[in-house]
């Protein structure tokens, strides 16, 4: 089974089973308490009645000596059948059809413990109470009526389920949408460590290459081996230094130190190293730099904009616009436009481009823009590339 699949039924599951583990606690609880409210009020109702029962001097009671009015402060109020009177044939006592229907229940399922009975469209708690005199034995069957509350938590319960049922759905969605970005990003790993791997290995075949030739004898142009295999070492080494780098920022090893900078002296700068570079490719530069001042660590910022210009040179086949107006920073190259996808994963740390780029440098820029709190956007404008770069 694949990831996506494996986290979607992971947080789909484990949601949907921790709203149903709630939702038995809540039944249980619940139940629990409504069970007891009602047992409080038979309890304190038989009390009141086997504390008064036969007792003349209490006016609020009938020919069987049972009072009615409801003298406790439970929730619920009990109400009281004299069993034993119902049974002798000779009694005045009659009972109500609803008691009769308890009656004939109960007599289907005798027990002297609290019972929960739906009688028709009625919910009861029902208890039986024996009670001893001088006379003889006497049944009180008392009951509560709890009719709407059974009802209301299975709506509840229904209402849960499909709440569970729901946010599980939605949480699967989630899970298997995170478990394909982790596999992207594993596939994209895979491919960034293979072609980094191809990166390095390039330079190192060329010095390897020419290493040989000198201790064969075959390279006889040492100037020309050593400028070339300097060049190769430094291509390496930068490509090294930039992984690096990109580790240290994702682990908040890199602090800023910032200061105010004047942007237009600031990049005019940043440049001059690339004079040789341009001049050798014929690449007519562009600057149009209004005044403005940041506060940035000038160091690390050289570092991301210097790795834009770098790509802008590297891509670009006759011209190059640098401006910067209105905290915007904008550089354009007249290379190949990019694809959507492309412009979509541009600055993905491990994302490979169409022509086999890792993309290193400008996954470096993004984590040093974002690290000052700049953004960096990347689109195709008038036949070329765009990178901006706003810095308010």
């Amino acid at each position: 089974m694949s990831t996506k699949f494996k986290i979607a039924l992971l947080v789909g599951g484990t949601v949907t089973a921790t709203i149903l583990i709630v939702l038995i606690f809540f039944n249980i609880a619940r139940n629990s308490q409504l069970e007891s409210k009602a047992e409080e009020a038979i309890d304190e109702v038989i009390s009141i009645n086997t504390e008064y029962i036969y007792d003349d001097s209490v006016e609020s009671k009938d020919s069987k000596g049972f009072v009615y009015e409801d003298e406790t402060q439970s929730t619920y109020y009990a109400e009281l059948i004299y069993l034993t009177d119902y049974e002798d044939a000779d009694s005045e006592y009659t009972i109500s059809k609803k008691e009769e229907k308890i009656v004939e229940w109960y007599e289907m399922h005798p027990s002297s413990k609290m019972q929960f009975a739906v009688i028709g469209s009625a919910s009861y708690y029902i208890k039986s109470f024996y009670i001893t005199y001088d006379d003889g034995a006497y049944v009180l069957l008392a009951y509560v009526n709890v009719s709407g509350e059974p009802e209301l938590i299975f709506e509840i319960n229904i209402v849960m389920i499909i709440t569970a049922i729901l946010i599980g759905v939605i949480g699967s969605v989630i899970g298997y949408n995170l478990g394909r970005k982790i596999e992207e990003n594993e596939i994209a790993k895979r491919t960034f460590f293979e072609n980094t791997s191809h990166e390095l290995k390039t330079p190192l075949m060329t010095i390897s290459g020419y290493a040989e030739g000198l201790e064969k004898g075959v390279v006889t142009d040492y100037k020309k081996t050593g400028h070339i295999i300097n060049s190769q070492t430094r291509r390496m080494s930068s490509l090294i230094e930039d992984i690096l780098y990109i580790s240290k920022v994702e682990s908040g090893m890199v602090t800023l130190s910032k200061e105010k900078i004047e942007v237009d002296s600031y990049i005019q700068d940043i440049l001059m190293p690339f004079e040789g570079v341009v001049m050798n490719k014929g690449i007519d530069v562009g600057i149009n730099l209004n005044e403005g001042y940041i506060n940035a660590d000038p160091d690390k910022l050289e570092h991301a904009i210097s790795n834009l210009i770098t790509n802008a040179i590297k891509y670009a086949d006759t011209k190059i616009n640098i401006t910067y107006s209105n905290d915007r920073l904008t550089i354009w190259n007249d290379g190949t436009t990019l694809s959507d996808d492309e412009i979509k994963h541009v600055f993905d740390r491990f994302y490979t481009s169409s022509k086999g780029n890792t993309g290193i440098g400008l996954a470096l820029s993004k984590e040093i823009f974002k690290l000052h709190g700049f953004e960096v956007t990347a689109r195709n404008s008038n036949g070329g590339t765009e990178f901006i770069v706003a810095m308010d």
